[in-house]
This record gives structure tokens, sequence and C-alpha cells, in this order.
């Protein structure tokens, strides 16, 4: 074809494979930013890091300090694995908490720092703050790979919004700041380690990225079970904004389901019935709803449901304390009778049923507009979210041991974060100006930071927890228990004797008030008796000391604090209420210890009371009890001889003189009965062969 004059024809492109290239092409990386992730972390760490100094307080003596297991270190991790969680601190297995407590590993890391370390509180909750401010750093990186970011703004991103107001929630306090709740941090990290496998395996398929997501939530779950819920937060994360099709993430998600089910198998093979029991001790303390109806059960709970969201909303007043009747009653309205659980004629049970239905409704009306193919909705989202992962901690299905705690609402409270994030940057920034949601955004960090610090110092030791809380948890029976032992313990702890009294009378009407609330309660019936043997009221210390060993009869240190109160009485010539004190020990002794409480008996009532015939009586009880107690011959051989029957006296003085015959008292006794019963030389030979022994007894020698 001829070309036409002034046409210069295209150049066509050459196909790539056909293309030489003469020199390596530099494929330039974008530089990773880093920066938001040590913000978190910073954030999460400087947060906490004035908890650092604290001692253990609460619940750390059932996981750490009065655990027997944990104390055992590296011995202990076996006892650890193979027992449920609390076994290590009451010794023995016990129904405590429905279906149990397994939690190994968080225990293991406290063994491991038992080992090295020793009693090392500083060092633990340095380890909590490290752990939380981790946290903050795996969460961004899952809320990036879901919801993405402007690179450009990233500070005013969903993912960094979330996250930073998720570390700042001083709700967290309970968790982050209490050394026993390594258990809830631990969880929840290993959890966020798996959901972002499944997220980076959406993306590439790499096969490794499966079995990481099965090592991290099994790790999770021997952490603590309730992140057992992301089974259900991770598809659901799917069907909201969709990273793959359904078979992938079928086959992303498999890995946890198959731990979780070799989790339930080997917790059911250490609690054999237990593992799936329900069946629990009647214990109001761990059965919070014992003596509830059902209408009155489902209405409290309901309303508890209604304060959990108050609590995301507006975090104060917080308290450690729930237990009877706090969320309900005050100890005002339940010394005056009132009932301590609320009935649906009651606003607060209705109006969180409606809320609760509302939030459950419109996140199921998303959840199915999501799966239609439509846009997903990041309110709607957070909403089941926070619904999924708190429904078991509800008391709705099964009872969860406590009213309500703080620390149930770690992890729900990561879907408040989101709705909250999304209406700063969807609704506040959009509508009326990036200022006016930056200022917000600052306001409600400060408000946040500033009352996770404070919050902070309630977690200083359970003197300082008890101090903050009591009054906020006015109905709690526990609180005001635990109120009563501190002031026992500042007793003892004082030399001044004004000061001894007061907080003896402080520790009295804590204690008398818990009982109020819940007049079984077994804490302060002990702590009463102490308190009124610290009083020198040893009336009062006999009973409750009586009232608490019939709820805990196999108690030895309560019957051991009895005996105490008697020996005390008797020296300050209380011989009345020393006499109670040993009979009422009566009832529970056996063998030997019995045999000494009647020896003790027998010396009051012969020594102090001047009841011969009732000495004799419990000598007798004594020798029976033990045959080998030699004191017991030996104060009822003082009986005999002291009313005259000598061959008695003689008979019982040399019995125990063969089961001890290196005791002074008995060869001093033997010596003057001999002298009085004329056989004088022979009684001089017991007489020096006594003071041979024991050159005091020659005071006795006349």
């Amino acid at each position: 074809m001829a070309k036409r004059k002034g046409y210069t024809p295209k150049k066509q492109p050459v196909p790539v494979e056909e293309q030489v290239i003469t020199e390596p092409q530099k494929v330039i990386q974008p530089k990773r930013n880093n920066l938001p992730y040590f913000l978190v972390f910073a954030l999460g760490f400087l947060l906490y890091a004035n908890t650092i100094p604290f001692e253990y307080a609460l619940d750390d003596k059932l996981y750490i300090t009065a655990n027997e297991f944990t104390k055992q270190g590296i011995d202990g991790i076996d006892e650890i694995w193979t027992n449920d969680l609390m076994t290590g601190f009451f010794g023995a297995k016990k129904k405590l908490v429905e279906g149990g407590r397994y939690r190994p590993l968080a225990l293991t890391t406290h063994a491991l720092e038992w080992q090295v370390f020793g009693n090392a509180p500083r060092l633990s909750h340095f380890i909590n703050v490290v752990l939380y401010g981790l946290i903050g750093v795996v969460l961004l990186m899952v809320l990036r790979s879901i919801f993405g970011w402007r690179e450009e703004r990233w500070w005013f991103t969903l993912p960094f919004l979330a996250t930073i107001l998720f570390i700042a929630h001083p709700l967290h306090t309970e968790v982050a700041a209490n050394i026993k709740s390594r258990d809830e941090i631990m969880s929840l990290l290993f959890a966020l380690l798996s959901f972002k496998a499944v997220l980076d395996f959406m993306k590439s398929e790499d096969k490794k990225l499966l079995a990481y997501a099965g090592i991290w939530f099994l790790l999770s779950l021997f952490s603590k079970e309730s992140t057992v819920t992301f089974l259900g937060v991770i598809p659901l994360t799917l069907l909201f904004f969709p990273k793959g099709d359904l078979r992938k993430s079928l086959v992303a998600i498999a890995p946890m389901i198959g731990v979780t089910v070799l989790y339930v198998l080997i917790r059911l093979a250490v609690f054999g019935d237990q593992g799936a029991s329900l069946d629990v001790a009647d214990e109001l303390m761990n059965k919070p709803y014992l003596n509830a109806t059902s209408s009155e059960r489902l209405a409290s709970i309901f309303f508890t449901m209604g304060l959990y969201l108050k609590l995301l909303v507006w975090p104060h007043p917080l308290t450690h304390d729930y237990y009877p009747f706090h969320p309900f009653r005050s100890f005002e309205e339940l010394s005056a009778g009132a009932n301590p659980y609320y009935d649906w004629s009651h606003p607060g049970a209705m109006l969180s049923l409606v809320a609760y239905a509302l939030i459950l409704g419109f996140g199921l009306f998303t959840l199915m507009r999501s799966i239609r193919g439509g846009k997903g909705n990041v309110i709607g989202y957070g909403l089941l979210l926070y619904f999924g992962t708190f429904i078991l901690f509800s008391n709705l299905f099964f009872d969860i041991g406590a009213f309500m705690n703080e620390r149930f609402l770690f992890i729900p409270s990561l879907g408040f974060a989101l709705i909250l994030g999304h209406v700063l940057i969807q609704v506040i920034e959009k509508r009326m100006g990036q200022s006016l949601a930056t200022g917000l955004l600052v306001i409600v960090m400060l408000g946040y930071a500033g009352k996770t610090v404070m919050r902070n110092y309630a977690w200083e030791n359970d003197r300082a927890l008890a101090t903050a809380d009591v009054k906020t948890s006015d109905g709690s029976a526990k609180v005001k228990m635990t109120m009563g032992s501190e002031m026992l313990d500042l007793a003892k702890e004082t030399a001044n004797p004004t000061e001894k009294q007061r907080y003896l009378k402080e520790g009295e009407q804590y204690c008398l008030q818990s009982l109020k609330i819940y007049p079984s309660y077994f804490p302060p019936l002990d702590i009463l008796g102490n308190l009124y043997f610290e009083m020198g009221n040893f009336e009062y210390s006999i009973h409750y000391f009586s009232q608490a060993i019939k709820v805990r009869r196999k108690d030895d240190r309560l019957l051991t604090n009895l005996e105490a109160v008697g020996n005390v009485a008797t020296q300050k010539g209380e011989f009345q209420s020393a006499d109670k004190a040993y009979k009422v020990l009566t009832k529970y002794r056996k063998g030997k210890e019995l045999s000494r409480i009647y020896s003790s008996l027998g010396e009051l009532h012969g020594k102090s009371m001047n009841d011969l015939t009732g000495a004799k009586r419990f000598l007798r009880n004594a020798i029976e009890a033990d045959l080998s107690n030699a004191a017991a011959y030996q104060k009822i051989g003082i009986v005999y001889a002291m009313t005259g029957v000598t061959d008695s006296a003689l008979f019982n003085f040399n019995r125990s003189l063969d089961l001890e015959p290196q005791n002074a008292r008995v060869l001093l006794n033997l010596g003057i009965l001999y002298k009085q019963l004329g056989e004088v030389q022979k009684g001089e030979e017991y007489l020096q062969r006594a003071v041979a022994i024991d050159p005091t007894v020659a005071n006795g020698v006349n």
C-alpha cells in the first residue's frame, strides 16, 4: 500500500514478552509506616504504667499467692494442666462455678514467674502492661485489614480511632490493672493474632497461615475459654465485609473449629463430668440468682444488661464488686427488707429489653442486607460484635458466678469503639466538619485517659480497692466483708490503743452490715470472731467462730482459733467463756485433739473453777479419747490426790511417768505424794530425779 504524503505511521508497541530488558528494573516498595503501631502501643503502656509498682490484689491469691500449683513453679505445671483453675487454691476439686474453669496457659506464666523471681508483683504488672499494649498493635493490624485506611490521614481513620478508643476505655482497668486478669489479656491477644492470620490467608491463600490461625486460637482458648465467640466474630466480619468467596471463608476458619474441638476434648478429659456439667453447689456468691423467681431472674438480668450499656457510654462509677446485691439495692434498702432482685415493674429492666431487641434487630437487618450484596454497615456490625461477645456473660443461659463484672465488657467494648469511631468520621466529620470531630475525639480521649489513670490507683492492693469501692457497692456483702478484714489488719498493725479500738469498731460495723445483706456468708463470721477476740470480747468471739464452724465444719483453722480463745480467756480469768469455747470444740474435735480439749477442760474446772467433780469427768473423757495422753493422767492424778484417793492418784501418776519418763512435774508430784504417805525416802528419790531433770521444780518442794 502506498504511503500518503506527509503521513508517518504510528509505531506499534512491542509486546511485553518480546521486550528486551537491558538492565534490571528496581521495584520501589512504599515505606512501611510504623508510627501508628508505635503510638497505640505507647498509649496502652502509658495508661497503665502507674500500675507497675502495685501489689497483688483481689483474686491474685486464687491464681498466684495462695495457689500451691503456681507456687511450685515448674514442678507445678503438670498439676496446672490437669486440674481446674481453682484446685491449686482450695487443695481439692470444687464445683464453685458452672462448667468449671480451665485456663492453664495463663496460670503457667504465673508459675514460671514464681519459679524465677518468686514474689514479684511489679514484674507481673509490667508484663500485663506490655501485653495490653501489644493488643493495641495487633488490633490495629486486624482493623486495617478489614477496613483499610488513607495513608495521608491514617490518624483519623476508623481502624486507628477504634483502636485508641478501645485501648483507652476505662472499663478495661479491671483487666489491665489486676495481675490475675492476664488470662483475659492473653486470650484476646492470641484471638486477634488468629483473626489476623485468617484475614491474611484471605488475601494470599498461603496455607501456612491456616496453621498459624489454629495455633494462635488454641493458645487463646488455653488462656481463657470465652474467646470461643471468635468462631462467630470472624465469619460475621467476612459476611459484613467480604474478603473472598464462601468456600475460602470456610477453609479459613476450619483450623479454628478444629482446635476448639481439641480444646473441648482436653477439657472434658481433665474435668470428667464437671467439664460438661452446670451443676454447682447452692452458694449465693457463685449462683447469684439462687433465691430469685424465674421472673425476677430474667428481669434482674436484663436490668444488669442495661447497666452494661450505660457503663460503655458513661463509665462511672466503676467498682470491682457486684456480689450481692449491688446492682439492685443499697444497704439501707436491704436492711429495710426490700426484695434484693428486680421484677418487670422496674423501668430499667423493660427499657433494657427493648434496647437489646433493637440492637439485635438492627444488627441482623444490616447483616441480611450485606449478605444480599449491600454495603457493610459498621454500626450494625459493631452492635452484633458487642452482642455476640457479651451474651455469654449475661447470665441468660447459665449462671456465670456473678451478677456482673466490668471485665466482662473487655472484648464486647470493641463493638462500641467501632461504632463510636464510625460516628466521629462518617457522621460528625462529614456533616459538621473535621474540627468538631477532632475536638470531640480529644475530649473523649482525655476523659477516658484521666478516668483510667485515676481508677488504676484503686487496684494498688486489697485495702485500696475495698476503700475505693465500698461506698459505690453499698449493697455488696463482699466488699463490706473485705473492709472488715482490712480494718482487722490495721488494728493488728498499729501500736496505738485508741487507733486499734477505732479500727476494730469500724471492722465490726462493716462485717455486721455484710451479714445483714447475706446472713449465712462465711467470711464475715470468721472475721467477726477475730475482731471480737482482739477486742477482748470472748463471748462474742466464741459466738461468731461457732457460727463459722457450722458453715465449714472441716476448717481446722477455725477450730484452732476457737481453742486460742479458750486458752486466752483462761489466762484472763474469764473462766465461763473459756469453758464455753472448749465445750463447743468437743463437738468437732476427734482423737488426740479431742483429748487435748477435754484435758484443758479438766484443768480449767479443777484449777480455776474449783469443780473437782467436773474436772475428774473431763479428764476421764480425755483419757478415753487418747490412752497415750500423759498430761491427762497427770492432771487426774492431781485431782485424786486432792480428794484423798491416793491409790488412784499413784496409779495415774505412774501411768503418766510410763508415757513420759523424763517429765519432771510428774516426778515432783510422785515425790510429794509418797512423802505425804510416809514413804519419805522413796519420795526424796523422786524429788531428786525431778530436780536433776528440771532444777526449777525445786520451788515446788517443801
